[in-house]
């Protein structure tokens, strides 16, 4: 069963590359952005596949097997490969579009930590700083920072407004009030 990863990692990769850059076009389009470009997929690389493989399969070699992680593994490490090739995709088409200065990391409210940190700081990427990967079960994605334009993503800035423990508590209680009863 483990051989077909590979497979279903590159098929399912390639179709989020096309996805990615129809959104990248889409995108530029939507915001008028002048000249012409279309998006460039970037070429499939080594997506780590048997390191995923063999990664995903290690609590299976344990004294006591764990499936939960194994499953857990496995599909976060896909997620990451799949969602890796969209983002390359937009990253490369940042990179080589004359009308965009890069790119940035959006997050949204499960992405991992970490990327929450970098998004917040606002910081527009190029190929000199930094290349872009998420992690493992994590939902951030790459995002086009055009040119002359307001950013895709804002820094973080704290709340101006001072709040008393005590509103701040009742605040906590009634947030966890509404998720109770809307998400649970």
């Amino acid at each position: 069963m483990w051989e077909v990863i590979p497979g279903v990692v590159d098929e399912w990769a390639v179709a989020s590359s096309a996805i990615a850059a129809d959104w990248y076009d889409f995108e530029r389009e939507q915001a008028n952005i002048d000249g012409r470009f279309r998006a460039i997929v970037e070429p499939l690389a080594d997506l780590g596949t048997s390191a995923l493989v063999g990664w995903a399969t290690e609590p299976l070699r344990r004294a006591v097997p764990d499936l939960a992680a194994v499953k857990f593994r496995t599909v976060s490490g896909v997620q990451k490969r799949v969602t890796n090739s969209a983002n390359y995709t937009i990253t490369g088409s940042s990179k080589a579009d004359p009308q965009a200065r890069g790119w940035m990391r959006k997050t949204s409210a499960d992405a991992c930590n970490f990327c929450k940190m970098v998004a917040s700081k606002g910081a527009v990427f190029t190929e000199k700083t930094v290349r872009f990967a998420c992690h493992d079960d994590c939902t951030c994605r790459a995002v086009a920072a055009w040119s002359g334009r307001e950013l895709p993503v804002q820094p973080y800035t704290p709340s101006q407004r001072d709040l008393t423990d005590k509103q701040r508590a009742d605040m906590n209680r009634q947030s966890r009030a509404w998720i109770k009863a809307n998400l649970t």
